[in-house]
């Protein structure tokens, strides 16, 4: 892919990022008549956006960034697509950054050299030149685009003042020769960041600890009777299973356990026949803000619980049918399939459901809920006032009163399977370090890790991140390539 365009190896990784999502598309001979893409998905993904890496390309410049003299067009090279939306990336090599845009013009047939860059800038535009006719863009209110700097040495700004182009040709290589090469300690992170969880249920029976996880999921589904082996319906479609995985993190960083998802494909359900509601509320991170100011202020203990496997307490309401979980289907029973007796993560109403258990033992035990925010409940006691949070199944409980926290707790653990968290220290991805009449928030680990995602851990840092005076405007987004 890089010697077919003349482009260095500087974009190496931008060069397998595209040949994977390539692949992914792609039929595989282990997985017949259909893509890695749709096996994993679902939906059979289009393939009208695909272009040849490393193409010459001309993405739109919108009228808010030039004025009427200026060209209305960049010329970049096309190095994959974007894993955040429906858009191309781009690599401009006159300023060092990499772009992100929908408005984009690619000529397959050419690749970019230091002529094209001259011809765009000493030779009068041609009628027949489409890449920068405005008819073949789109409208300036639809585009999309966004720059991210790159840790490469700045380029130098050319004088108001031009000299005429020396004619020459001039690959990418003579660009990059100044490049900064990252050191093999940030290899290794990139690496261990990008393929830590298994992304399918071949890949994780390799490893035990993905297959401890595995059984520890199944073991809770079955201790909660989720589910009865029936022979299939006949007049109700059966819906598939898959498995999740994910490394749970603590505030350092550091693992703090494996954990297996067994979830529905949701997105197979029908509305009105295999659910009905689906809303569930959550708490705002305003409330509990809110209520961390308050419990600082008159020196309260906030501690938090989590509730295992949450939605597998839920009750649900309609008749649902799922496949038996792949390396768990029962020896002789292979056609049979499980009927739901509770909710199961993936399913559309499985949120609704939990949260209809919880709020209705809240209810029970005597708490109140507030009209405003129906995940806060406060319970008055003789001298004391227990509140608690709820964010799906996390619990942030505060109280003057340990004694009545602990008290909470063991009911809580009567009633549904728990983990004592003790002293609140994460949650949602913020940092929270308690003291006497002090609570202190904070999020570096998040921020270190959106560095690390971006690469720009090593990046230089500035008081103002943002272009002084810099006007923006609000941009349309097209759903489609």
């Amino acid at each position: 892919m890089l010697k077919h365009k003349g482009l260095s190896n500087d974009f190496w990784g931008e060069a397998v990022s595209c040949a994977a999502y390539l692949l992914n598309r792609s039929y595989t001979k282990s997985v017949p008549n259909i893509t890695p893409q749709e096996a994993w998905s679902g939906f059979k993904p289009s393939v009208n956006h695909l272009r040849v890496f490393g193409s010459l390309a001309f993405v739109h410049i919108p009228d808010q960034k030039r004025s009427k003299l200026e060209d209305k067009s960049a010329r970049c090279i096309f190095i994959g697509y974007s894993e955040q939306s429906k858009a191309y990336k781009l690599f401009n090599p006159q300023t060092q950054k990499v772009i992100i845009s929908r408005d984009v013009k690619i000529d397959e047939e050419r690749r970019w050299t230091e002529e094209t860059h001259d011809e765009a800038t000493t030779t009068p535009l041609r009628d027949n030149e489409e890449s920068i006719e405005e008819s073949e863009l789109q409208e300036d209110n639809n585009s999309e685009a966004s720059n991210i700097d790159n840790n490469n040495e700045p380029v130098a700004s050319s004088s108001s003042t031009t000299q005429p182009s020396q004619r020459r040709t001039r690959t990418l290589q003579d660009l990059y020769d100044n490049t900064q090469r990252l050191d093999p300690i940030d290899y290794a992170d990139f690496c261990l960041y990008a393929g830590a969880d298994p992304i399918d249920f071949e890949e994780a029976c390799k490893e035990k600890k993905w297959q401890d996880a595995m059984d520890c999921e199944i073991q809770s589904i079955l201790k909660n009777d989720t589910w009865e082996l029936v022979d299939a319906p006949q007049n109700q479609k059966t819906i598939g299973v898959k498995w999740i995985y994910k490394t749970k993190l603590n505030e350092k960083g550091q693992v703090d356990k494996y954990k297996a998802r067994l979830v529905v494909k949701g997105y197979k359900q029908k509305y009105g026949i295999d659910y009905q509601e689906v809303f569930a509320p959550v708490i705002r991170l305003e409330t509990i803000r809110l209520i961390l100011s308050i419990a600082a202020q008159h020196n309260w203990h906030v501690h938090q619980m989590d509730v295992k496997s949450a939605f597998l307490n839920g009750h649900l309401q309609e008749d649902v049918y799922i496949e038996q979980p792949m390396g768990y289907i029962q020896k002789g029973q292979e056609n049979k399939v499980c009927k739901l007796k509770r909710a199961l993560y993936g399913l559309k109403q499985a949120p609704r459901a939990w949260y209809s258990r919880i709020d209705e033992y809240f209810q029970r035990k005597g708490f109140k809920k507030c009209t405003h925010e129906h995940t806060l409940f406060i319970k008055k006691l003789e001298n004391h006032i227990l509140i608690v949070c709820l964010y799906v199944d996390d619990l942030v409980i505060s109280c003057s009163s340990i004694v009545s926290i602990q008290a909470f707790k063991e009911d809580m653990k009567k009633e549904f399977e728990m983990t004592d968290l003790g002293v609140l220290h994460y949650f949602l991805r913020i940092e929270v370090k308690q003291g006497r009449n002090m609570i202190s928030i904070s999020q570096q680990k998040y921020a270190k890790d959106l560095l690390i995602r971006f690469d720009m851990f090593n990046a230089a840092t500035s008081t103002t991140p943002m272009e002084h005076g810099l006007k923006l405007t609000k941009s349309e987004i097209e759903d489609d390539l």
